[in-house]
């Protein structure tokens, strides 16, 4: 079984459910600016379209609050408040917000929830006929700097006007672990929560023996170089250049930024896939991964507990020592990608 989502342009709410099996569902839609499947035993259509029907409602509610992308959402009203007085956030603004920390101090700074004026500067969408200049990539720099934002309990400011937060990295992977504990919750045994390539699984699959997932190749989108088989509690994150990118002058720039120099990630890094208890955790280091050079992601990832990784970095696989034996997967039918 290879769950694979589809790009429908439906919410969950609208999304039709199907039963693919004797007593298991399938709902492919849109989300989070990804294309997303959920895949669940159910004991009844009932309870599956009750556990949709709550998932929806959890999931509308995240993102319009922690999405960038609308301009009502909460976080853009609290990037809108930018040098201006402190704003109060609640437990869940306060967990992305750690998330956001940990992740600029495992980075050393490459890693910058502050970055978004550089992302925009950057934005792969946008038509163009001319790259940022030093002077502009400098200017948007200003804005840019974690250790800048000041927190305390239950409250945020964002002191300097044109600074702006970007959940990106963090946000979607939360939104994972978040719908696989609401299944928990909901009594659902078999599940698997897919936002754009990002996974939890709770329980096993129908077939047994974990969940079959494949690893897309960077090379050549739409094929797989590995797959992976995610086991009961597991999770997996992936971070790539290669489809959110644009090219200029036979240059590719992807999306990702390293907000040490101002510049989309250029290491030879293509894709990694990181593979953790939580997606959140598998998340972070993955987007890490993708902005450290390779022997600096290996290293952080070998260092970092029950976490395990691969990355392709100039054509080459590098793999922490036990990522074909480690408690989440068993790496199958590994082969070197298509050039």
């Amino acid at each position: 079984m290879t769950p694979v989502a589809t790009p429908f342009r439906r919410t969950l709410a609208d999304a039709p459910l199907s039963e693919v099996g004797p007593g298991f569902y399938s709902v492919h839609f849109f989300a989070l600016g990804s294309p997303c499947q959920l895949f669940f035993g159910a004991k009844t259509r009932a309870l599956a379209e009750s556990f949709r029907a709550t998932a929806a409602q959890w999931l509308a509610h995240f993102e319009s609050r922690c999405s960038r992308f609308l301009p009502d959402s909460e976080l853009s009203r609290i990037n809108a408040t930018a040098g201006g007085d402190w704003v109060a956030v609640d437990s869940l603004f306060e967990t992305l917000l750690d998330l956001c920390g940990h992740s600029f101090f495992i980075t050393q700074g490459a890693f910058d929830a502050t970055s978004l004026p550089l992302s925009l500067l950057w934005d792969w969408r946008r038509k163009r006929d001319a790259i940022p200049s030093p002077q502009e990539i400098n200017d948007a720099k200003r804005h840019v700097g974690w250790p800048k934002v000041q927190r305390s309990q239950g409250r945020l400011r964002i002191p300097e006007r044109g600074m702006q937060l970007d959940f990106g990295g963090v946000g979607k992977e939360f939104a994972v672990d978040a719908l696989r504990q609401l299944a928990i919750g909901c009594g659902l045994e078999q599940v698997l929560v897919d936002l754009g390539g990002d996974i939890a699984v709770h329980g096993d699959s129908p077939e047994g023996g974990g969940w079959y997932v494949e690893l897309e190749d960077p090379a050549a989108p739409g094929t797989a170089y590995m797959a992976v088989r995610l086991r009961p509690g597991g999770a997996l994150a992936t971070s790539g250049d290669y489809l959110r990118c644009f090219k200029f002058e036979d240059r590719t720039y992807g999306h990702i930024i390293d907000s040490r120099t101002g510049r989309p990630v250029a290491n030879g890094t293509r894709a990694v896939s990181v593979l953790a208890a939580r997606c959140v955790t598998a998340g972070l280091f993955s987007t890490s991964a993708m902005i450290l050079d390779a022997p600096a992601a290996l290293e952080m990832l070998e260092r970092s507990v029950d976490v395990q990784g691969c990355l392709w970095n100039d054509g080459k696989l590098f793999e922490t020592r036990g990522f074909r034996k480690n408690t989440f997967s068993q790496a199958l039918q590994a082969k070197r990608p298509s050039r």
